[in-house]
């Protein structure tokens, strides 16, 4: 039976469920929704998500709509290989990082960050910009020295915990890299030089089985 999965190109969260979805190898049938175009607000789809948000997974009409749930869904209806560990400590060691992502993490990166330079903000208030960036990089600097002793974040192998924190530092990337976070040198668009266990985590993970099918197509443009 193949799940039907509703995303958006480029959303973190739904990016995260995806590559569960492929690394797992669970079949699914994809169905791309389009921002502009308002197909997440539409009749048909508020009635799986009354939110209006990615991704959602329908499992033979059961709806999972957050995407912690549908990697934990996964897991458990698809055990190999393993996301949330094979002993009692590494599952919670990989639920401990995951929340000291969601809850330290992505916020200062995706609304301090990103939001402001993908909405064409960050030049409006550059030293406030300027100061959630200092906050962003403190969380760099964390996951920094998580990943220069581990290979991955929560020890020697891929689990949840990589792929659900991956999307978010992909984004800083790319978001980075654009003028006005160059003009404003806000430090994120040379990971390399700045982060360098950063990204040579980022470089294992796209050898990842399921990478390259789940990257955002509209950014290979």
């Amino acid at each position: 039976m193949a799940y039907d999965f509703y995303w958006i190109s480029g959303s973190p969260n739904a990016w995260r469920a995806m590559l569960a979805l492929e690394y797992k190898g669970a079949p699914y049938v994809s169905h791309r929704l389009d921002p502009s175009k308002r197909e997440h607000k539409t009749p048909e789809f508020l009635a799986l998500n009354p939110r209006g948000q990615v991704p959602v997974l329908n499992v033979d009409g059961s709806i999972i709509t957050e995407s912690l749930a549908i990697m934990a869904f996964l897991e458990r209806a698809y055990p190999t290989p393993p996301l949330f560990g094979e002993t009692p400590a590494e599952t919670g060691l990989i639920w401990q990082r995951i929340f000291e992502v969601v809850n330290y993490v992505r916020d200062p990166i995706e609304t301090g960050v990103v939001r402001v330079i993908s909405y064409g903000e960050a030049m409006k208030d550059p030293e406030a910009t300027k100061a959630a960036a200092c906050v962003a990089t403190a969380r760099l600097d964390w996951l920094e020295d998580i990943l220069a002793r581990e290979p991955y974040l929560a020890g020697e192998s891929v689990s949840a915990a990589d792929i659900a924190t991956m999307p978010i530092i992909e984004m800083l990337a790319r978001f980075g890299a654009k003028p006005d976070a160059i003009t404003l040198a806000l430090g994120f668009d040379d990971l390399g030089r700045t982060h360098p266990s950063i990204a040579a985590w980022l470089e294992r993970l796209q050898a990842v089985r399921g990478y390259d099918a789940a990257y955002p197509p509209h950014w290979r443009k």
